[in-house]
């Protein structure tokens, strides 16, 4: 981590972190001005603007769903959505990740809220599993342009403030405004290009992200939109 000068606030708590605060704005200030995000304070990186079809990332996310199926031991939240037995502690709140998945069955957005904060900050990590897996899911729902999303996140932005850590929470904000880590955006080009090799790449490249992160936000985005 680069050595904070007095342009930058420390997030109290989360000092030994790569985040920090700048003109009131939690900023990443790594080492790596290659990552490719928004926060990045070094390198700002915004993705490009796409319309994607939703038929195409369909299509794109089954096939991905296949290969992870096919998986000895799928990464972090993906052994749940390839119906394998979640890891310690997770394997206790699948309850919570399948109400999730079942109120996107039945396209209730209050059923989803409901069951989106019992998942909200639930894991460990600087980022939980819960908090990247709901951002996987917002990331897609984004993008594919699902109607009633605004006051949806708006009240689950309220409740991150008590239920997760602020990095995380802002972490979620940015997914929920289909801007998010560099492999994630290539992921959903390589989902529509429907392309074996590329969805291979770019699953690596993602599942790199962190010790779970890449593997739950992946999760998250292969269950929004497969089952949508």
């Amino acid at each position: 981590m680069k050595t904070l000068s007095h342009r930058f606030t420390p997030i109290q708590g989360f000092e030994s972190t790569d985040y920090a605060y700048f003109e009131g704005r939690i900023v990443w200030v790594g080492d790596d001005a290659a990552v490719r995000h928004p926060r990045n304070y070094w390198k700002p990186w915004q993705p490009p603007a796409k319309t994607y079809s939703m038929a195409l990332l369909q299509a794109g996310a089954r096939l991905c769903l296949q290969k992870i199926e096919r998986t000895a031991e799928p990464k972090g939240l993906l052994a749940w959505l390839a119906n394998r037995e979640l890891a310690f502690p997770l394997h206790y709140a699948k309850a919570r990740f399948d109400a999730v998945r079942d109120a996107l069955q039945v396209k209730s957005l209050t059923a989803f809220e409901a069951a989106a904060l019992h998942v909200v900050g639930l894991g460990n990590g600087l980022t939980p599993s819960g908090d990247d897996f709901l951002g996987g899911v917002f990331f897609a729902l984004h993008h594919v342009r699902l109607a009633g999303l605004p006051a949806l996140q708006g009240n689950l932005g309220m409740a991150c403030e008590q239920l997760t850590n602020p990095i995380s929470a802002a972490l979620l904000d940015d997914n929920m405004a289909g801007a998010s880590y560099g492999p994630l955006h290539d992921m959903l080009d390589a989902l529509e290009a429907n392309d074996s090799r590329h969805i291979e790449n770019s699953q690596e490249a993602l599942l790199s992200l962190g010790s779970s992160s890449g593997a739950d936000l992946l999760a998250g985005l292969l269950l929004a939109l497969t089952i949508l």
